[in-house]
């Protein structure tokens, strides 16, 4: 391997090892329209609509649908 792509190979690794966490787990985030159906997590966090629950779910694989609603409704 020549001097130059050893070089760029070791900076891209470098760069990837630097990326703040968010960033690579950035497998979970999709785009989500704005409706509003909310639903309470069993993490007691009102979530917009189903496509952000399902995003917050990606990165906490337990969380669960406590209620469909706001989480201060039944509190």
């Amino acid at each position: 391997m020549r001097p130059a792509v050893l070089v760029s190979a070791v900076m891209v690794v470098v760069l990837l090892m630097t990326l703040p966490p968010t960033q690579a787990m950035s497998h979970c985030e999709k785009p989500c329209t704005k409706e509003l159906f909310p639903i309470c997590g069993s993490d007691s966090v009102t979530y917009q609509n189903r496509c952000l629950f399902q995003i917050a779910q990606c990165y906490n694989p337990r969380l669960r649908i406590n209620f469909f609603g706001r989480c201060n409704k039944r509190g």
